[in-house]
């Protein structure tokens, strides 16, 4: 006769909240390239959004006193508080509407990514490779959609699971100017990396790698010297060999020069259209902006001011929630003082007492300045992890962490 089994006891079913964990970490880093996986259903469903959103409510539910990091908490809560302090005092019109609801998106990824690096039990730099390491699998999984797109649809640019090359350039890059700075120790990451990120054919991604040979390759004035310079002659040569590249600097300078946006292709109306939103939001409100949030309504109040948008009629809105770029939406939203503290905020946190975290940051410094070119969306995963990554390998908070 078989003896009957025992329930588990407390200590063994404590055992399932590491695979808990482990579970989290996974969903988070998913979460980091997946967000062009989405579902159009009045508003955007993304893929990201629910890797997160189950995270989260699994440290809530499941972990028992998570941990809570104050640090950043303060530093993202006294931003919050500024941001609605503006806006009550300069526009209250728009508080309800514009600004609590990008507080909110903007406050759940900021304490959802405190929690998930105060409880991962890995650290920063562990969890920087870890995303390196999944985002080789991305790069790989780009060459046969590559063939697939390229055939069906002609469409010969690697974008991988994203849902243009621009979003797969800049998600990519911390890994790919990681994988650049480190090719000496793992030449074939180096390989993966660059040979994907080179068939983009991206503006964004040439100058993410221009910048990384420029700034962040090598420690000697004239190793950097020799990288910037071969990172002139690849953007020369970028602009030479690719049309769609020539095509988009030729119609920046042109639509630039005459503010006439005639026969313009969609990338550069999207980008100038919004910088001159940005302009005239800035004449208005130079020092705070007109309000966090408040870009798509500067956008419908001047955007019928441009001339040539005829042939562009059903396209009038592009970007017109982010801005096509971070640093139009910050001078459009939170004027030149919102821009200083973004700037001061890279320039505190940059520098780290370790040479391995150094490299790291470098690499997501690079990721911030594509961010500031091309992106404008404020909470996207990618963007919370690589800023408290930055945060936490920085100089600044070992010694705050000291005290």
């Amino acid at each position: 006769m078989t003896e009957p089994v025992s329930p588990p006891s407390f200590q063994d079913t404590l055992l399932f909240v590491p695979t808990m964990r482990q579970l989290i970490v996974a969903l988070t880093l998913a979460s980091l390239f997946t967000g062009g996986l989405k579902v159009t259903a009045g508003v955007d469903l993304r893929l990201s959004y629910i890797f997160v959103g189950i995270s989260f409510f699994s440290f809530i539910f499941i972990f028992q006193n998570p941990k809570i990091i104050i640090f950043p908490i303060l530093v993202i809560l006294s931003y919050m508080i500024l941001c609605f302090l503006i806006v009550l005092i300069q526009d209250s019109s728009i508080l309800l509407t514009r600004t609590i609801p990008q507080i909110i998106g903007i406050s759940f990824f900021a304490f959802f990514f405190i929690l998930f690096f105060s409880n991962a039990q890995i650290a920063p730099s562990d969890l920087f490779l870890a995303y390196v390491r999944l985002a080789a699998v991305v790069a790989l999984l780009g060459f046969p959609i590559l063939l697939y797109s390229g055939v069906t649809e002609g469409f010969w640019r690697l974008k991988s699971i994203f849902a243009e090359p621009a979003h797969y350039s800049i998600a990519m890059m911390p890994a790919t100017s990681y994988a650049i700075i480190k090719a000496k120790s793992n030449l074939g990451r180096f390989l993966l990396f660059f040979t994907a990120i080179v068939l983009t054919f991206s503006l964004t991604a040439y100058i993410g790698l221009g910048l990384t040979l420029a700034f962040a390759v090598g420690r000697n004035w004239y190793t950097r010297i020799a990288m910037a310079f071969f990172a002139t002659l690849l953007l020369i040569g970028a602009y030479a060999s690719s049309s769609e590249i020539r095509m988009r600097i030729d119609d920046t300078s042109r639509v630039a020069s005459t503010t006439d946006f005639s026969n313009v292709n969609l990338s550069t109306y999207a980008l100038l259209s919004n910088l001159w939103v940005a302009w005239k939001s800035l004449q208005e409100n130079p020092i705070f902006g007109s309000g966090l949030g408040s870009h798509p309504i500067n956008h419908e109040r001047y955007i019928g001011q441009l001339k040539g948008l005829g042939s562009l009629e059903e396209y009038i809105d592009q970007n017109k929630f982010d801005a096509n770029s971070l640093f139009i939406r910050i001078v459009s939203e939170q004027g030149f003082f919102g821009f200083c503290l973004f700037i001061i905020f890279i320039i505190s946190f940059h520098k780290s007492w370790n040479q391995e975290y150094q490299i790291i940051n470098n690499s997501i410094l690079i990721y911030f300045i594509l961010k500031l070119i091309r992106e404008g969306h404020y909470f996207t995963p990618e963007f919370f992890f690589m800023i408290f990554i930055y945060i936490f390998n920085s100089s600044r908070y070992r010694r705050y962490a000291a005290t």
